[in-house]
């Protein structure tokens, strides 16, 4: 190994160790009441030392968003959906998405916080190029099964793939942040009995609006209900979801 290679293995070592110590710090107390200084303590380094890494504490915060994204890829690739067909390989990703969302639980909550211009609008250009990458990556793996499926028949072809992923990205995200919210509301105050979210089971409901949306995008030769009137033509297809900066 060169010196070269060598000091920039170094250098990755360092950011990766205060992208971890951000962590607890930032699960402890959230971004806003965090400082750097914490950070620095948590990870045995200078607060200068953050500097050559990271421009500010949102920096590190869309870093840890980013390692989160990452991680949910590999657990994704974990699951081998190309060895089924698209639907079952879609229900394999989302088994693994909801697995995720139970042993990476707060780091399944930052990944909402991708979506708020407060944490997102002053990030360093690198990191949010990093972030938006790292998003872009998930759901273009995820599409890639979509697409199979449209093109050997399996699912409908009015449907675009990245339509569909939106779709199935939204719905199951916003059942699992609810799952999340549910589970702390009884952990620190009582629900009443006859709540909404006392009455739902989430993990049943999850499976079940998984079904569902494999249900509407599975092909069917008479009698399917489609998503658009059979009067429109089928729009071009949308961009990729992504994470939106604000400007």
């Amino acid at each position: 190994m060169g010196i070269l290679e060598r000091k920039e293995r170094e250098k990755q070592m360092r950011r990766d160790t205060i992208v971890r110590a951000a962590e607890g710090v930032f699960f402890e107390k959230g971004l806003r009441a965090a400082t750097l200084e914490e950070v620095a303590d948590k990870a045995e380094v200078s607060k200068g030392t953050i500097y050559l890494y990271f421009a500010s504490k949102e920096d590190i915060y869309c870093a840890l968003i980013t390692r989160g994204l990452r991680l949910l890829l590999e657990t994704f690739r974990e699951t081998k959906p190309e060895e089924v067909g698209p639907a079952g390989a879609l229900k394999r990703l989302g088994s693994a998405y909801l697995e995720f969302s139970r042993r990476q639980s707060y780091l399944f909550r930052m990944l909402s916080a991708a979506e708020n211009p407060s944490v997102t609008e002053n990030v360093s250009p690198a990191i949010f190029s990093e972030l938006e990458d790292a998003s872009n990556n998930v759901l273009g793996y995820v599409a890639t099964f979509v697409q199979k499926g449209i093109d050997s028949g399996t699912f409908r072809s009015d449907v675009t793939a990245h339509e569909a992923v939106v779709l199935f990205w939204v719905s199951l995200s916003g059942i699992l942040n609810l799952r999340q919210r549910s589970s702390t509301f009884k952990g620190t105050r009582a629900l009443k009995a006859d709540s909404i979210f006392a009455s739902v089971d989430f993990d049943s409901l999850y499976s079940k609006c998984q079904a569902y949306l494999l249900d509407l995008l599975v092909s069917r030769k008479t009698g399917s209900a489609e998503w658009r009137s059979p009067a429109r033509k089928p729009k071009g297809a949308v961009k990729q979801a992504r994470v939106v900066r604000k400007r």
